[in-house]
């Protein structure tokens, strides 16, 4: 738990030096599920969860998401070797840059959590889960963590607060009701705050429904938002379901 708590904040302090105009898709955190149990080479695990890569490596991920098994009537199906797959990319990262991030996120999940049944990953771009159980439209509350930039705003503190909230407030609407084809629960916005612009990107999982989604940011956001970002000048909250991101620098492509 402390290492990967350490690496969280290395990494934070990597991508503020970036510059603000680069956009990276640097690993952020992982989280290997003991509780599911292990799998061996060339086992039957194995074999199903590189057939449903080899799926996913044929889609389009025109909306930078699938969810994937190895059967279609998983729903029903006792079978301990069935492996449920899930890609999100950032609402940014479709198509061939999903599909990179795909592979980064399968190699770094390889890397860290080898021969977990369960695990997720998370990079700037997307974030992968492998399970051998079926996720699908539930809430991770168990999955979520947090990452904040060290520096506090320095002035007018209350009123980069509320200017947040309010931004926070108009992107959970947006990102529920305002849907595109495109890239589904995703919902982006800016509002200056004296000289300076503020920037914020809220997303869920398509594999929520709607009202799935406004519960899972609306949570995040009521969780995190006066406790863990306070007057910090960045943050971000990930899980396996819904996401969301401030800066006072853009951090999207355009």
């Amino acid at each position: 738990m402390l290492s990967n708590i350490l690496a969280v904040v290395a990494i934070q302090l990597l991508i503020r030096s970036v510059s603000s105009q680069n956009v990276t898709n640097e690993y952020l955190n992982h989280q290997c599920n003991n509780t599911q149990g292990r799998y061996t080479r060339g086992s039957t695990f194995e074999k199903n969860l590189n057939q449903v890569i080899r799926n996913i490596s044929h889609l389009h991920l025109r909306n930078g998401y699938t969810y994937e098994s190895n059967v279609v009537a998983y729903e029903v199906s006792k079978d301990p070797n069935i492996v449920f797959v899930l890609l999100q990319c950032r609402g940014d990262s479709y198509g061939s840059k999903c599909h990179s991030c795909l592979h980064t996120a399968l190699s770094g999940l390889r890397e860290r959590c080898s021969g977990n049944r369960g695990a997720i990953i998370w990079y700037d771009q997307c974030v992968l889960e492998i399970s051998s159980v079926n996720t699908k439209g539930r809430i991770r509350y168990d999955s979520f963590f947090n990452m904040t930039n060290l520096k506090n705003v320095s002035s007018d503190a209350e009123q980069f607060k509320n200017k947040r909230k309010d931004l926070f407030n108009k992107l959970l609407v947006k990102a529920t009701k305002d849907v595109s084809e495109k890239n589904g629960w995703y919902a982006v916005g800016e509002t200056r705050i004296g000289r300076n612009k503020l920037y914020a990107m809220m997303q869920c999982a398509l594999d929520l429904t709607p009202n799935g989604c406004y519960v899972c940011l609306e949570w995040i956001t009521g969780r995190y938002d006066s406790y863990y970002f306070d007057r910090r000048q960045g943050g971000r909250v990930l899980g396996r379901s819904c996401s969301l991101r401030y800066e006072l620098y853009p951090f999207l492509r355009r």
